[in-house]
């Protein structure tokens, strides 16, 4: 310590520099529970080891950065400022669109610009006092000048050995298993996330899945039994009577239907067009079942356009990171069958790293922001590129090719946040007793892009109609909008009930939303068994218009035909009952998603 700092300082600096990571502990772990002290004071009653592997792992970090530096003040400057910074992110991702931050998420540090454009709202009551509180600790161990009495040498030995056993302690999946089980703990614990930061706190749960990032084989994996899996379900030729169909598949940011909130009426029709076609008798429609609510598009749009799922891969932000390789999807099918495979999304091609993954799932070109402009003239609606301008660069591209095309296009124009509108803007009123100001704000401002996204429909219909060519158009939502952190205005609606944990029907509501497949021609049933009221998961939504436009099927579009029989959605996040049969079919999916994304890929040949 300084010779300078009264003794009374340096006191009470040693015991600041003794306890330091415990207020940094404390606030991740409140922000981990939404600032909910009574769900924070139950976390360290009833799960106690939960709570001393978070404890002891936050020293650790402490311990060795204060061996590297010599002093305490960098070492709580630096643990203050991550626990600051990974309790910020994580109650915001968790708030938004109920993902916790997830040690993958660090890989994203490129996309902080794009990703900050999305927040909004407010922080829980003690976070900035936390954080402040934080600060002049850290001021107050500058002041003292606390530091070790160590050469740097001995001083860098002993992190490097701690930095050994730590690695050690966790160097193989037994080792880790042995770990975890000293404090109550599992590696099962992270296959549901919501259980996994519920249980074991955000310190334990981040680590865990820091401890379990390396996908290992799943048992029995080899090309033998990848064989003898996709066996059973023999490929089905193409109709040679079918001509081929082009395909147009609309994935509309946060595409849902707001009268079914209670008590919610509106000052016209947003969904018009909407209700139009699910009349038509050339339409099929019913719920898509996704893996996310509020946010996370990446998901249901990786499911959509493989047919595989993130049930079976560590969390991350975007399974993307895993395609490294060649996959066989539903868009390498349509470019073996000789269509021109086109992707358009009308913002950044790199953010969830779309850019390097189109290519290996089989797209010829992916047009982003800097491309739409020559395929449209380009409006904006809310700092976003319209719906209407993808409209027109949707029949831009499709209209220009010369062979028969799949073409796949996300939205952007009705994306979070939704803040509030300049009244000149507002064209439909929402009225909503129940609501708070807030919500119904930011339920109007929904309201108007969803009014935006209809008209997109109609205008794509109308154009399918008047094709020569055989088209069928997939429209579809990719999660709910995120109506206030922590689904508030679901909550105050009383379409969920978030105080009390969702029940199975709640669940199917949030994990939901509506699609519909629209063509110019009578379309076979493929998977759906009526026009409308049907229920289908994400993967298998290719699945039924690769069948009824006639097309070839592989075997593992007959896997998930069958799946499709037993189940009709199925997947981790709706916590379904698994039952024998389905237990049969997500084991296989299981080995298939491995292998495909990080194995042999076996069974691109089936």
């Amino acid at each position: 310590m300084r010779p300078s700092a009264p003794a009374p300082v340096r006191i009470l600096a040693g015991l600041v520099a003794l306890l330091f990571p415990l207020p940094c502990l404390l606030l991740m772990e409140y922000m981990n529970y939404g600032g909910q002290l009574e769900q924070l004071h139950s976390f360290f009653e009833k799960h106690p080891g939960s709570a001393l592997f978070a404890c002891l792992t936050i020293y650790l970090l402490y311990s060795i950065l204060v061996l590297l530096f010599g002093r305490v003040w960098p070492s709580a400057l630096l643990l203050g400022l991550g626990s600051v910074i990974c309790a910020y992110v994580n109650y915001t991702k968790a708030a938004l669109n109920g993902d916790n931050f997830y040690p993958q998420d660090l890989g994203m540090l490129s996309q902080t610009g794009d990703l900050t454009s999305f927040l909004s709202g407010g922080q829980p009551l003690w976070f900035w006092p936390g954080a402040a509180l934080l600060l002049i600790l850290v001021l107050l161990l500058f002041a003292a000048g606390t530091r070790l009495s160590l050469s740097p040498f001995p001083r860098w030995s002993a992190a490097a050995l701690l930095v050994l056993a730590v690695n050690l302690s966790v160097s193989t999946p037994q080792r880790v298993q042995d770990l975890l089980g000293r404090f109550g703990m599992s590696a099962f614990d992270s296959a549901l996330q919501s259980s996994n930061y519920s249980a074991n706190g955000f310190v334990g749960a981040f680590m865990l899945n820091l401890l379990n990032m390396d996908v290992h084989p799943p048992a029995g994996y080899s090309e033998q039994a990848i064989q003898a899996l996709l066996e059973e379900f023999p490929a089905v030729p193409a109709d040679p009577d079918v001509p081929l169909y082009d395909v147009v598949v609309v994935l509309s940011e946060s595409f849902f239907d707001p009268r079914s909130l209670p008590g919610v009426t509106f000052s016209q029709n947003p969904l018009s067009n909407y209700d139009r076609l699910l009349e038509d008798s050339n339409c099929q429609s019913g719920m898509l079942y996704t893996t996310a609510v509020g946010g996370g598009t990446v998901r249901p749009e990786f499911a959509i356009l493989t047919g595989l799922t993130t049930d079976y891969l560590p969390n991350v932000t975007t399974p993307y990171w895993y395609v490294q390789q060649e996959v066989s999807s539903y868009v390498s099918h349509y470019k073996q069958a000789g269509y021109t495979t086109l992707a358009l999304h009308p913002y950044d091609k790199k953010f969830y790293s779309r850019e390097g993954a189109y290519p290996l799932l089989g797209f010829d070109a992916f047009y982003g922001q800097e491309e739409i402009g020559s395929l449209a003239e380009i409006t904006w609606k809310r700092n976003y590129i319209s719906d209407h301008t993808t409209a027109q660069a949707i029949q831009a591209l499709a209209d220009n090719a010369q062979q028969p095309v799949f073409l796949f296009a996300i939205t952007m124009e009705n994306h979070q946040p939704y803040g509030a509108l300049d009244p000149s803007n507002i064209s439909i009123q929402v009225d909503a007793p129940a609501l708070s100001q807030e919500s119904l704000t930011a339920l109007t401002t929904y309201t108007q892009g969803l009014y935006d996204a209809d008209q997109m429909l109609g205008e794509l219909a109308s154009w399918v109609d008047s094709r020569e060519r055989p088209t069928v158009l997939v429209f579809f939502g990719d999660h709910l909008p995120t109506l206030r952190a922590n689904h508030l205005a679901y909550n105050e609606s009383g379409f969920v009930n978030t105080l009390d944990g969702f029940s199975q029907e709640e669940l199917d509501k949030l994990y939901s939303t509506p699609f519909l497949i629209y063509s110019n021609r009578d379309l076979a049933p493929g998977l759906l068994t009526s026009q409308s009221g049907n229920q289908i998961s994400d993967y298998n939504l290719l699945n039924t218009v690769v069948r009824s436009t006639g097309m070839g099927r592989t075997c593992y579009m007959e896997l998930l035909f069958q799946f499709f029989q037993t189940a009709p959605y199925y997947n981790i996040r709706l916590q379904l009952p698994e039952t024998q049969e389905i237990a049969r079919f997500t084991q296989a999916m299981g080995l298939i998603t491995y292998d495909r994304l990080l194995g042999k890929n076996w069974s691109g040949n089936y």
